[in-house]
């Protein structure tokens, strides 16, 4: 019966997926090239994107044990390792978080350079300009539903695209006028083979794990007609290499047009005329329609965590010790005599739950909640005025959370599992797949656990990296 729901088409799962992984860090991975050269930032990008692809095919290959539709990474933590649900919502709070204090930085730099104001300093630009966006994001953010944000990633799609081909464009010109077209002061040498030093390539490899990272991915998944195994990974494969192809051609062009003179946001290195304003008003639209998209779930991760904190200091945790033992009364999981009808009831919490309505958000709240986070994006974007080193950080904690640490683990519970009822799970929720080598194979076991010992690694070398310089 699955097969026969219509959905989303390979093409346009690949259109998906490659859009929502190219934004804003594509600006930094020509500064990656600069602390790490060439030949290791190329081994990186490459290697990064390996192993973001490999957590694609495992959350494709956990949405497998929930009837279709239903796969969020809240539904698979209740699955799985129902305790890392807060951990779930911990990390989407910092990737949304950082990146809409990204947003606001990158505003606060590219606009003095669309409009300057005579008389006035760069700095007090900066700071007009990311509190005049409040006009825009404040009424966008306290929107209760956002349907009409749709097409914010029409937007970023043609600022992406137009960006891409400036830095093409420059590149080529450059090459073409033996760089006659480049300030002298901007020319810096090339390395090739040597970097700037370890903590330097740690700094940039969390924007590049960053860079990488697709938080809708089981949505692109539920999406798919005819989601088979096969298609999931297929669809993963071709979006990773368009995914590489573009930083890796972005970061050469980037990289080789200024050299070591590149600063973090590329798009600062370039002279004040028509071309490079355009492609700045652009992007700055994008990050400005795109912020409400990114604080809406920071905002529902941010009230998880709260509503999971204020029952355990206020002692009133019996109801979700009820509900965990009811669910475990009830699944297959632990020997019901009635596995299917069991499993029925245990599957339409678990879509229940994964649409949130278990945790309240109430009207005070919600306000409430909206004036503390807009005050601290605001706040945080003043105060850290380096917008590839909020990318580093964000990169360092929700995207390796993202990417690399929760899918290890959904992978490691998962796959080649000797527990008959996660075997029986998956035959209730994708029959089909039920005989598939992939989720009886220790070799994708095994890349699981590397998953998460390489995910924490990352995270904490990449944050004392950054911090201590």
């Amino acid at each position: 019966m699955n097969d026969q729901i219509k959905g989303a088409t390979p093409l346009s799962s690949v259109i998906n997926t490659v859009n929502t992984i190219i934004g804003s860090g594509i600006l930094v991975l020509p500064y990656a090239f600069r602390t790490d050269s060439i030949f290791l930032g190329t081994l990186i990008i490459l290697f990064a994107g390996l192993a973001n692809g490999m957590g694609m095919i495992l959350q494709g290959a956990a949405s497998k044990f929930l009837p279709r539709g239903t796969a969020t990474f809240f539904t698979v933590c209740r699955i799985t390792y129902p305790k890392l649900s807060v951990l779930f919502d911990f990390a989407i709070f910092l990737q949304c978080f950082g990146v809409n204090i990204s947003y606001l930085v990158l505003t606060g730099d590219l606009l003095p350079l669309v409009y300057t104001f005579d008389g006035w300093s760069a700095h007090s630009m900066k700071v007009f300009y990311i509190a005049y966006s409040t006009i825009m994001i404040v009424p966008l953010c306290l929107m209760k539903k956002i349907d009409s944000l749709k097409y914010a990633s029409v937007v970023a799609l043609a600022a992406i695209v137009y960006i891409c081909v400036l830095i093409y464009g420059y590149f080529i010109v450059a090459i073409c006028t033996d760089y006659k077209n480049i300030p002298t002061e901007k020319l810096g040498g090339i390395s090739y083979f040597k970097p700037q030093g370890i903590k330097p390539v740690f700094k940039t490899l969390g924007v590049i794990v960053l860079a990488y990272t697709c938080p809708t991915q089981f949505s692109i998944v539920s999406e798919l007609e005819n989601p088979t195994m096969k298609r999931i990974c297929s669809i993963t494969y071709v979006s990773m290499s368009i995914t590489a192809f573009i930083f890796l051609s972005v970061s050469y062009a980037g990289y080789l047009t200024f050299g070591n003179t590149l600063a973090g946001n590329i798009l600062l290195m370039y002279g004040n005329n028509f071309y490079t304003q355009a492609g700045r008003a652009l992007l700055v639209l994008m990050v400005i329609l795109s912020f409400p998209l990114m604080f809406h779930p920071a905002r529902v991760s941010f009230n998880n965590i709260y509503h999971v904190f204020s029952e355990k200091l206020s002692n009133k945790s019996e109801t979700a010790e009820e509900e965990h033992a009811r669910i475990d009364e009830t699944s297959p999981l632990f020997g019901s005599h009635e596995p299917d009808s069991a499993f029925l009831e245990l599957s339409h919490e678990l879509v229940t739950l994964g649409h949130g309505v278990d945790v309240p958000m109430s009207t005070q709240r919600f306000y409430i909640l909206s004036a503390v986070l807009l005050a601290a994006s605001y706040s945080g974007a003043l105060l850290l005025n380096s917008f590839e080193l909020i990318l580093s950080i964000v990169g360092a904690t929700g995207g390796v959370l993202i990417s690399f640490v929760l899918p290890g683990f959904y992978g490691y519970k998962l796959i080649a599992s000797d527990d008959v009822n996660t075997k029986r799970r998956l035959e209730s929720c994708s029959p089909e797949e039920a005989d598939n080598g992939l989720f009886t194979s220790p070799l994708l076991k095994k890349i699981s656990l590397f998953l998460i010992v390489w995910g924490l690694i990352v995270m904490f070398i990449c944050l004392y990296s950054i911090l201590f310089e």
